[in-house]
């Protein structure tokens, strides 16, 4: 199992959770423009990612968009994604940010699911070990439920329920004892905002109110977090993204049908449409996501080293059977961020002169982790 620190997306099905996740890359790597640390992407992440980029500049070139057809995620996905030394593969922060299909998050449909059947147990796993829950909300089914019904429909179509039941197993794994003192954040993160905002090329005057819609039906969800996380603390950000920054909800439209009960039930289906000709995708607030990350490798770093001053921690012995063994998080802070990566991969060189590159090109990636965990955030994000 490759050691990474992770991260797992816990909403329902047509969110926008993978295009979430291509707005959160594109962001990050603008962050890391001109500073001698890249993205890198397994194989399988940049062919998802590229996948869906590809769609995007279909839409784009065709002047037509229409969310629904750039595709969801069918499986469980891992986002396996790292800040990398330009270079030098071996200096890297490894991340991996679960997806997997909304729908099996309803325990009445994920049983009818062979996928979900088979891979429910790792994507729990996943989640509990994470040091990150991001839960996206589709920011239209918010605001543009008005009436009572649709009101009631936003409850399932948000999955507040599930998603609920999801943070509270989360919050329980984070109460550990072994992990009480790791980092842990818990994002709130309203997505496909365009229309709702004005300080992206929109002229929405509505963020007032999508905070306190968030505020007010995410409030139990936050609560039962603090609540199960009783002997530690658990950051709550709030972070509105545009996913794609050119588009503008024209209509919402709720439809009539019936949920897995056979009963009467109302779905929504938003209309965009670019808001320029030609469409520049600009996302905005998504490098939260990533900037987040950071912020817990940054701490978690800071609190190993005090942990080591006080208790005079060893040095790590046998460097090839330390890089494949389970370490958990603290271990992976020690290993990619305190050094240890770095000294193992010494062991096996014989010129001087690369080791004193490569020990350049680490503290380089500390540097970059560092700037980007203390940038100021995006004006919209807030920490609740």
């Amino acid at each position: 199992m490759t050691l990474s620190f992770k991260a797992s997306m816990v909403g329902p099905s047509r969110v926008g959770k993978t295009t979430l996740i291509t707005a959160i890359l594109a962001e990050t790597e603008t962050m890391l423009a001109g500073s001698g640390i890249s993205l890198a992407m397994g194989e399988e992440t940049e062919l998802r990612v590229r996948r869906n980029r590809r769609n995007l500049r279909r839409a784009v070139e065709g002047r037509e968009f229409e969310a629904s057809s750039l595709g969801g995620t069918q499986s469980m996905a891992l986002y396996d994604v790292s800040l990398q030394a330009v270079g030098d593969s071996s200096v890297q922060i490894p991340f991996s940010i679960l997806d997997y299909p909304g729908g099996w998050l309803d325990p009445d449909t994920r049983p009818q699911s062979t996928a979900a059947k088979e891979s429910w147990a790792a994507c729990e796993a996943h989640i509990t070990e994470s040091l990150m829950l991001l839960v996206p909300v589709e920011a239209a089914v918010l605001m543009e439920a008005v009436t009572p019904a649709q009101r009631r429909a936003a409850v399932d179509l948000l999955g507040f329920e599930d998603v609920q039941a999801m943070a509270r197993k989360w919050a329980q794994a984070r109460n550990q004892p072994e992990h009480r003192e790791e980092p842990a954040v818990l994002v709130l993160a309203p997505l496909k905002c365009e229309k709702y905002f004005d300080d992206n090329g929109g002229q929405g005057r509505e963020s007032a109110r999508l905070r306190e819609l968030v505020r007010e039906k995410y409030r139990e969800t936050v609560a039962v977090v603090n609540a199960e996380a009783k002997n530690r603390a658990i950051r709550v950000v709030y972070a509105p993204i545009d996913t794609y920054g050119c588009v503008d909800l024209i209509e919402g439209e709720w439809i009539q049908t019936v949920d897995v009960y056979g009963d009467p039930a109302l779905d929504f289906r938003g209309h965009y449409r670019f808001r320029e000709i030609p469409p520049v995708v600009r996302p905005k607030a998504a490098g939260t996501v990533m900037q987040e990350l950071c912020r817990c490798v940054v701490a978690g770093q800071d609190v190993e080293e005090r942990r080591r001053a006080a208790a005079a921690v060893a040095v790590y012995q046998q460097a090839l059977e330390r890089k494949v063994e389970p370490k958990g998080f603290w271990g992976a802070v020690d290993y990619y961020v305190s050094g240890e990566a770095l000294a193992n991969r010494n062991t096996r060189l014989d010129s001087r002169q690369t080791i004193v590159a490569t020990a350049q090109r680490q503290q380089q990636l500390k540097a970059v982790l560092e700037r980007i965990a203390k940038e100021p955030a995006d004006q919209r994000v807030e920490e609740w």
